[in-house]
């Protein structure tokens, strides 16, 4: 089973988290790296420590998704192990993992960690589980029964492409299953070491862009607009106070204000670190 999987993980100024992370999946024969900082001390780095890693190079920032879809076209087995670069295989545990699936029906589209997407789980009752969705840090994913042609959504950088993934996937009648024995640690949030400015600017202003957008793509234009532009309003206000007062924290407004302004009004998502 081992030597039908091939690892992706995509990083940007990730060098702080991602070595512990190829070192957990060094029983893995293919694992494909692509640096979205263009990072050529990393590649350096990594090809000397891991060998079986293949790197590759990015010039653009073109965020989570996208590089992920350029890694899956490069994918040649028949499944995929998705990982970000602040996770890492519990130690001892893949062997039982992948012996869990050599019975297991091959039906399915995804597969992710028990553990951080139990919430999801319709019923508990056998080490694997059907789900509605899992969370993108980590996800086995089995290309048979997927169109690695049309995996993550381009337009979205960052923040519910792996949501926006799982329903297209469940809405075309695909399976999704989470596993007990498929344990990952993840730090959270800590997959790029850009400054706390910076990472609260991105942030902010995605996760608004990205909510609008998520909404939009599955009721309208319309019921959209009446669902967030009170929420610009209110975000509008709380940038205005706090910036009267000469408080820090109205920055995390602006950039929230200026995400959700520019998708309603149809910008693509521009803003890169």
């Amino acid at each position: 089973m081992i030597n039908n999987i091939t690892v992706i993980i995509v990083s940007y100024k990730s060098k702080k988290t991602i070595l512990n992370c190829i070192k957990s999946l060094e029983q893995f024969n293919k694992i494909l790296v692509l640096d979205n900082s263009n990072d050529k001390e990393l590649q350096k780095k990594i090809k000397k420590k891991f060998s079986k890693v293949k790197f590759y190079l990015s010039k653009k920032n073109s965020g989570y998704g996208v590089g992920y879809n350029f890694l899956l076209k490069k994918v040649q087995t028949p499944y995929a192990l998705l990982m970000t670069p602040d996770t890492s295989l519990k130690k001892g545990t893949l062997d039982k993992f992948l012996n869990s699936l050599k019975d297991f029906s091959d039906n399915y589209s995804l597969m992710g960690p028990y553990e951080q997407n139990k919430k999801f789980v319709k019923e508990n009752k056998t080490i694997i589980n059907k789900a509605d969705l899992i969370l993108g840090f980590s996800m086995l994913i089995n290309l048979k029964n997927i169109n690695k042609n049309y995996f993550f959504d381009k337009n979205i950088f960052l923040y519910l492409e792996d949501i926006d993934l799982c329903k297209r996937l469940i809405k075309n009648g695909k399976k999704i299953y989470v596993n007990k024995l498929f344990i990952v640690n993840h730090l959270g949030a800590k997959s790029t070491n850009l400054s706390k400015d910076d990472f609260d600017k991105i942030r902010n202003w995605h996760w608004m862009w990205s909510q609008y957008y998520f909404f939009k793509k599955y009721n309208g234009n319309f019921l959209a607009i009446l669902k967030f532009l009170p929420k610009l309003i209110i975000i509008l206000c709380k940038y205005y106070i706090l910036h009267l007062f000469q408080n820090e924290n109205g920055n995390r407004y602006k950039f929230r204000a200026n995400g959700l302004f520019s998708s309603i009004i149809g910008k693509k998502s521009y803003l890169r670190p």
